[in-house]
């Protein structure tokens, strides 16, 4: 029986390092933001290679959840979903995640809006899916018996054996150091969106720890940057504790 983990984040998150990560295990599948083309086919947010992506993955909502938690991948025994919450929409029923181990991964909101802005505008303060990552979060705690797992980036960079080890301890699976390392380049498993994104990461072999960002967040943000950091903070009670 495969293990179906749903680690949930917005953008700008180390969530492709931690794709990596699990793909490097050696028995683990990844999917690169499954529900991404829903997601654009729906509400047509004019992101890069928009037309592209649609093209490229399934893009029918009921078809994606039947398969995200029921689908078993031969010759592997966990299922690492790189999860966007910023793809959940309004409208989305989240009874099918209860059928998934859901993990959140959070990283300080600074953070995320600097990087992001360096990619695309933030037209919409949904795009940077702090607010559908409280409301999945919500929703998870309150109709599942399951713990919750939260981390947070930093600690990832910061001190990656120790919370990993923590990490796949609360997940109920075998850590290994193969999920400290990887190769350099791009995957088949990534999603073709890569070419546009993931610029950075293709050149990293393990998680980089870089100084954090304390640069000066745009005024016309400042109040998406105050709703996402109680958000961020409220989270940060339930993350794993490193020592």
């Amino acid at each position: 029986m495969t293990k179906r983990i749903a680690m949930w984040s917005g953008p700008r998150n180390i969530s492709t390092a931690m794709m990596r990560s699990f793909e490097a295990r050696g028995d683990t599948f990844v999917s690169d933001e499954p529900m991404y083309g829903h997601f654009l086919e729906t509400t047509q947010i004019n992101h890069p290679m928009k037309d592209e992506v649609i093209q490229s993955m399934e893009t029918d909502r009921e078809k994606l959840r039947g398969y995200l938690t029921s689908h078993n991948p031969s010759d592997y025994s966990i299922w690492y979903q790189k999860q966007m919450t910023q793809h959940i929409l309004d409208d989305d029923d989240l009874h099918w995640t209860l059928d998934l181990d859901n993990a959140f991964l959070i990283r300080d909101p600074r953070s995320v809006i600097l990087s992001y802005l360096k990619k695309f505008d933030i037209e919409n303060e949904s795009l940077i899916g702090f607010l559908q990552l409280e409301r999945i979060f919500d929703f998870v705690k309150g109709n599942s018996n399951k713990k919750i797992i939260v981390v947070d980036a930093e600690d990832i960079l910061s001190k990656p054996s120790i919370t990993l080890n923590l990490l796949c301890r609360a997940l109920d699976i075998k850590f290994t150091d193969n999920m400290l390392t990887w190769e350099k380049g791009y995957r088949q498993t990534d999603g073709i969106w890569g070419a546009h994104w993931y610029d950075s990461v293709i050149n990293t072999t393990g998680f980089i720890r870089t100084p954090k960002n304390k640069g000066e967040i745009p005024p016309k943000y400042k109040k998406v940057y105050d709703r996402s950091m109680d958000i961020y903070q409220k989270l940060s009670e339930y993350s794993i504790k490193i020592k």
